[in-house]
């Protein structure tokens, strides 16, 4: 039975593994420990390169008399610091990239989820009024059917 908790699990799984398949070469590449659900925290940071998953609203739909329709919204943050402010923007735009295309390429989580798009996303020149961190909020919506 899916619901919300495997969603994000998934989304992180999804992540962790492929996207750096759609990463340009001049961007290093993600290791386990770099994709987490958790809020994020610029100043605990383990990597220059973080992506933090947070639950953001859901929506249900009676569908059966056995499941629902659910919508369940994600925040996804993409945060880049210790560089240039110029290769901080680089990189913002680079990971996040990558992001978008992954969820173009499997909008079903691998069979998770009927469906995961980006709706839209919010870039921040400066985080926390840092301005050597920079970063983007992914809003990305799944659809599945949750069943009870």
């Amino acid at each position: 039975m899916i619901n919300e908790l495997k969603v994000m699990e998934k989304l992180r799984e999804v992540i962790e593994k492929e996207l750096n398949d759609y990463l340009d070469d001049e961007f290093q590449g993600l290791v386990p420990g770099q994709v987490l659900i958790e809020f994020p925290n610029v100043d605990k940071m383990p990597y220059p390169v973080m992506v933090y998953i947070q639950p953001d609203y859901a929506e249900y739909e009676d569908q059966t008399i056995c499941a629902d329709k659910a919508t369940f919204r994600l925040a996804v943050f993409l945060l880049c610091k210790r560089d240039t402010r110029c290769n901080l923007t680089l990189k913002t735009y680079g990971y996040y990239n990558a992001l978008y295309a992954l969820l173009r390429h499997n909008t079903s989580l691998d069979q998770t989820v009927d469906f995961a798009t980006v709706v839209d996303t919010n870039f921040y020149p400066a985080v926390e009024a840092n301005p050597n961190v920079q970063g983007a909020e992914v809003s990305v919506q799944t659809v599945f059917e949750k069943n009870f």
